[in-house]
């Protein structure tokens, strides 16, 4: 049995969940989520709470019941005082992401296991690429209003910009990417796509206007194709040929959906702000990485 701690957004829920059925396949047993974290509302600063959003692609809860979180610890009255510091009933059996990068013992790892961890590596989940391609499609109807961009997205050279601002502004782990950082990576692009349209996917909306809003070629995609649980948003970025992303795991994902052959993907240069934090294992070698600054 495997169990994981679910935490994030979307985009580190899929991280989550792909390990977790990789894990599940390997071992041929089941697997199971703990909803814990996400459900914990006490007051953080700087800190955005976050819901079960798996289930955009009608994948199940698989929330693991009082008796299974309690086999993996000393003492399960840590289920109801998540103040306690306890420790683990069977060491072995919990595996706590000890780096950011893959870490290959854990394709060793044996019987009743519990991952806590965010596992952003494609290399966590090799083995299962095409059941996930199958089982990571969204199944929630495209948003009235949608179509019409969706369908200029998929005629032409589209280039997705995602800009992630927001949260990133208000804590010193992320790097956000500077308007200089989108500017080389735009004249990359048009310096290698012929007629590329950049369609604008932002969480600060009135500065991609006033970054981007003056472009001949470029469309600000608003709030209102975002979705629920910007389900339609993911999708929506997914169907573009080329993308310049930020240091994220939605847009990550969206690149991973996406599927294409041949495309130029443009990431940061700096994923963290900590370089301890090595991202060597999430970033493909055939994307390109400009700096962030």
């Amino acid at each position: 049995m495997i169990v994981v701690k679910l935490q994030g957004g979307l985009g580190n829920q899929m991280f989550q969940y792909a390990i977790g059925k990789a894990m599940a396949t390997r071992l041929h047993c089941s697997f199971y989520f703990d909803h814990r974290f996400l459900d914990d509302r006490s007051a953080n600063a700087n800190w955005t709470f976050r819901t079960f959003d798996l289930d955009v692609f009608g994948l199940p809860e698989r929330r693991a019941d009082t008796q299974t979180l309690a086999s993996f610890f000393s003492n399960s009255s840590w289920l109801k005082n998540k103040g306690v510091q306890l420790g683990w009933l069977k060491p072995n059996q919990v595996i706590k992401e000890r780096h950011f990068h893959y870490d290959g013992h854990l394709q060793y790892a044996r019987g009743h296991l519990y991952l806590d961890g965010y596992w952003q590596s494609p290399k966590y989940f090799e083995n299962v690429q095409d059941e996930l391609r199958k089982e990571l499609r969204i199944v929630i109807p495209t948003e009235p209003g949608s179509g019409d961009l969706l369908n200029r997205i998929r005629n032409c050279n589209s280039v997705c910009i995602n800009v992630r601002r927001g949260d990133f502004l208000s804590n010193s782990f992320h790097a956000v990417c500077s308007e200089n950082y989108f500017e080389n990576a735009i004249s990359y692009m048009q310096k290698n796509i012929s007629d590329p349209i950049f369609f604008v996917f932002s969480d600060d909306k009135d500065w991609a206007q006033q970054v981007f809003g003056e472009m001949g070629n470029a469309v600000i995609v608003g709030e209102i194709h975002d979705g629920l649980k910007y389900s339609n948003k993911l999708m929506l970025m997914a169907a573009c040929k080329h993308f310049i992303i930020p240091n994220s795991s939605f847009a990550w994902w969206a690149v991973w959906l996406a599927n294409q052959k041949d495309n130029i993907v443009i990431a940061p240069q700096t994923w963290f702000n900590d370089p301890a934090w090595d991202t060597r294992d999430l970033v493909p070698e055939h994307w390109i990485r400009l700096t962030n600054a």
